[in-house]
């Protein structure tokens, strides 16, 4: 299941293996090589080994952060609402949009685009609407 095209799926298939728990270890190790599931599954071990849930996101490179940023971008862009993508960069680690946008540009997460277009289309402000419509355009292009 968290293998599949849909990250609401990724992000849904982690929260109940943490209800799982110990059983669910051996499972999750396996899958800290696929470039999709790592960000979660060092998520998971994380808290698993007795990290608190704040602090969990330091085992994350800030490529990883950023590739799940984008991940859970695009399950909130699916399922979510305007409302919640726009507060969503509220979450992303880099400190400004235009260092989010340059993150997010280079990070290969297959949704990107789709992202991008859709926080570009909910984001109430003109001018950070259009760069990111400009990202979102590049990455499509392969443009820098």
């Amino acid at each position: 299941m968290a293998r599949g095209e849909d990250a609401l799926l990724r992000g849904l298939a982690f929260e109940a293996l943490r209800v799982v728990g110990a059983p669910a270890e051996p499972e999750v190790r396996s899958v800290v090589t696929d470039p999709s599931l790592r960000p979660y599954a060092l998520l998971w071990l994380a808290e698993y080994d007795g990290a608190d849930p704040e602090d969990a996101q330091e085992v994350l490179s800030r490529e990883e952060a950023t590739w799940l940023w984008v991940d859970t971008a695009a399950a909130v862009a699916d399922h979510g609402e305007t409302g919640l993508l726009v507060r969503h960069l509220d979450s992303a680690v880099q400190g400004t949009v235009p260092a989010l946008l340059d993150e997010v540009r280079a990070v290969g997460h297959p949704r990107t685009v789709q992202v991008l277009v859709a926080l570009a289309a909910a984001h109430p402000d003109p001018a950070l609407a259009k760069a990111v419509r400009k990202a979102a355009f590049q990455v499509h292009t392969g443009g820098a």
